[in-house]
């Protein structure tokens, strides 16, 4: 294997970056007056994570020891899909670190930003998929689904980490973003159907895809897959996601209960305790699938010469 698990620190790192920064600029587009503390977390760890997985990916192609000007070549041929990668790479990080200045200093984001960090994210993310996705001797890699399911991840990845901050700087502004509560819920469910797809027209294309396919359903990587990846990764966010919506009736039953401690005070109370914990489970959970759907993908791949 030419990649192996630097690479997929590097892709789950630049994912998440860019779904952090998606996470924060789409809550400064629908409330900027009402998630000021909420964004704060995302656009701090947005060109942090990015920054460091472009430093393992340098450490890995060792160009930066031993070839520096490789990466003026790379520059330099814009019919590579590195060379553009690269380029969107460098443009993100510059408007993520510009985005991170402005919050430090307590200056107001322009939408304009957000709106060109969007879209520089979601070619970020789009990119991490496409990156192997070119390689056509791994059928497991070669396909139009995986820039699609790493995009549906990174986005994933970077609500949840986003969330994830925010239960301990800004809960209650959190838990008022119903909409990228929403969001977050189904990004997982959606991850599930792409993952499915993938892996079918995987096994059903040639025998290089199905023994990839194999050494992750039944073989050797079958553990990390369904253990770690599906009930952990996805499963595990989906069924806390879903509970947390109960979270109202129990309160008031709660009340009901004991009436006399007031109820109101107290069934608020155990709503926000009961959502941070089961936010901090979910978001850790999709953290550690989004780094072993990555993971797995590189490591389970089998390439047509082989067989």
């Amino acid at each position: 294997m030419i990649w192996g698990p630097i690479l997929a620190w590097y892709l789950f790192l630049a994912g998440l970056g860019a779904g952090a920064y998606a996470t924060v600029a789409l809550a400064n587009i629908m409330k900027p007056d009402e998630s000021g503390r909420f964004q704060f977390g995302g656009r701090l760890l947005a060109p942090i994570v990015v920054i460091i997985g472009l430093l393992l990916l340098i450490v890995d192609a060792e160009a930066g020891f031993h070839s520096p000007l490789r990466f003026f070549y790379l520059l330099s041929n814009w019919g590579s899909v590195m060379t553009w990668g690269t380029a969107i790479l460098a443009l993100f990080t510059l408007v993520a670190c510009l985005s991170a200045l402005l919050t430090i200093v307590k200056r107001p984001i322009p939408k304009a930003l957000d709106y060109a960090g969007l879209f520089l994210a979601l070619s970020t993310a789009g990119y991490t998929g496409v990156l192997i996705g070119v390689v056509t001797s791994y059928p497991l890699w070669n396909s139009a689904l995986l820039p699609v399911l790493f995009t549906v991840s990174a986005f994933s990845t970077g609500i949840s980490a986003t969330f994830l901050i925010a239960v301990f700087i800004a809960h209650k502004e959190g838990v008022q973003l119903g909409s990228l509560k929403k969001l977050h819920f189904a990004l997982p469910i959606i991850e599930i159907l792409l993952i499915a797809s993938l892996l079918f027209v995987a096994a059903t294309g040639n025998p290089a895809g199905a023994s990839s396919v194999a050494s992750l359903v039944s073989g050797e990587f079958a553990l990390l897959f369904w253990v770690g990846l599906i009930i952990i990764g996805l499963m595990l966010p989906i069924g806390l996601q879903l509970s947390e919506s109960f979270l109202p009736a129990r309160a008031r039953k709660a009340q009901q209960e004991e009436p006399d401690e007031e109820p109101e005070e107290k069934a608020g109370k155990e709503k926000a305790g009961r959502g941070a914990a089961l936010e901090v489970i979910s978001g850790t959970g999709a953290l550690i699938g989004g780094f072993l759907l990555r993971y797995l993908v590189l490591m389970a791949a089998v390439p047509l010469m082989f067989l």
